[in-house]
């Protein structure tokens, strides 16, 4: 009686387990992927207003269209809005900031952008820039000198009032050295697709540092889409459409950085559009096959160097194979003779990786 209990007992573990594994592996297949919209100021803080633009109001409409379009473009990817409303996260613009840059985190964002208009004292400046974090000495040296261009202090930190020795500046300066390139990378394909509705591309900016983005675990950025305060700017601004041609240029960005940096419609979709079908071996051929599991890490559009500093602690162990499609070049690391076994390598991968999943090879390419 009591072997038979036992029998039962494993039987039962191994069932679960077997589940536990198989849902694992269908969760690892479907990534999910977070950005985070800011639409700026709120509440008791309009921004600028000109005319007949409050910017407030005005980034709002344009961030629940981002919202939306990428909802159809990619819907497996998280959008959150920090306010859906005219609100505020708090009465000081600082800590307001700081909360921003909070919920940006607690959503475990990848990517955080703010949105916002511009404004200046010399009516003749104009065009679209796309603000990132620097801690650069020189460029933050230079808030001094753009500090006063801003009405609203609370939006960016002094470097005076950054304490080089605290905590909370190594970690920023953390941060900064490996979003950076990340941030920048959208910065520009942001400011090129603005540029295409006829504002001037003032191209990416660094220097001011500001209170959001210093917060922020994940690259980020701050995107002016124009001067209120130029006539020709504010002339577009207010035009039928732009507010949607705006939306359209953002989203596209979003959409370009995170197909670049983590695959093509396939990891979205969980789809095996990623797939090369090999060739049967022909008849009374002698063919070694190397094949099994292995774990992405990103694919690519474009070769990437195994030794690459992307790859933090994986750097010299990542091996590339071949997929199709537009990010035909695969990144992985391992090589599992089963799921089961690659599945248990994962939980590791994803601490680097958040959205590695395991996926099959046979003879360097990705199969069914």
């Amino acid at each position: 009686m009591r072997n038979l209990i036992i029998q039962i007992l494993i039987f039962v573990v191994s069932v679960f387990a077997t589940e536990v594994i198989a849902a694992e592996y269908s969760a690892s297949t479907e990534p999910k992927r977070v950005v985070v919209i800011d639409p700026g100021h709120g509440g008791p803080r309009p921004g600028k207003v000109h005319r007949d633009i409050v910017e407030s109001n005005y980034v709002l409409e344009v961030s629940k269209e981002v919202r939306k379009q990428l909802n159809r473009k990619m819907p497996d990817l998280d959008v959150y809005l920090t306010r859906s409303c005219d609100s505020a996260y708090h009465e000081s613009q600082s800590t307001d900031n700081k909360l921003r840059a909070e919920f940006t985190n607690n959503k475990g964002a990848d990517l955080y952008v703010g949105i916002h208009c511009n404004a200046l004292g010399d009516t003749k400046v104009k065009g679209c820039e796309v603000w990132v974090l620097t801690l650069n000495e020189k460029l933050m040296n230079q808030n001094r000198l753009v500090g006063s261009r801003y009405a609203d202090d609370g939006d960016f930190i002094n470097p005076e009032d950054i304490d080089r020795n605290s905590q909370g500046f190594m970690m920023a300066l953390s941060r900064q050295l490996e979003n950076e390139p990340y941030s920048r990378f959208f910065a520009i394909e942001c400011c090129e697709n603005m540029a295409k509705y006829g504002l001037v591309n003032k191209g990416v900016k660094a220097g001011t540092v500001y209170t959001v983005l210093y917060y922020s675990e994940c690259p980020g950025v701050i995107v002016e889409m124009g001067y209120l305060t130029n006539s020709s700017d504010y002339s577009y601004l207010i035009s039928k459409g732009a507010k949607q041609e705006m939306a359209t240029a953002i989203s596209d960005a979003i959409v370009t950085y995170f197909k670049t940096l983590y695959g093509g419609d396939s990891a979205e979709s969980g789809e095996d559009a990623d797939v090369v079908e090999t060739k049967p071996a022909e008849s009374g051929e002698s063919e070694r096959v190397d094949e099994g599991y292995t774990i992405q890490l990103i694919s690519s559009a474009k070769r990437v160097n195994v030794d690459d500093s992307q790859f933090k602690g994986y750097k010299g162990r990542v091996k590339e194979i071949m997929g199709s499609g537009s990010y035909k070049y695969k990144y992985c690391y391992g090589s599992y003779a089963t799921s089961a076994d690659a599945q248990k390598d994962l939980k590791e991968a994803r601490k680097s990786f958040k959205d590695a999943f395991v996926v099959k090879y046979r003879d360097g390419a990705i199969v069914k």
